[in-house]
């Protein structure tokens, strides 16, 4: 039979683990919960979340809206050129 690894002895190690991160307490996890919550309500006044669940209602259209006004005046001026060409 294999001998045990030497390494196997450090995972016993109690300092190891009084090393290891915490998890968080019920009471911490639920303080995040409630402030994620009323960051969450105050973007639904502000009209930035549509149902409630994080979704953006205008962001997305408000970033796209001037790449979209540069394409329409690029393909118009691009359908012009090629009339005045022919």
């Amino acid at each position: 039979m294999s001998e045990p690894s030497p390494d196997f002895d450090k995972l016993l190690d109690p300092s190891l683990m009084a090393d290891a991160p915490k998890e968080a307490s019920a009471q911490e996890r639920i303080a995040k919960a409630s402030r994620i919550a009323q960051g969450n309500e105050r973007l639904k006044r502000q009209g930035e979340i549509s149902d409630g669940v994080g979704k953006p209602k205008f962001g997305r259209t408000r970033k796209n809206a001037p790449w979209i006004a540069i394409g329409i005046v690029t393909g118009i001026t691009i359908v012009l050129l090629a009339l005045v060409a022919r």
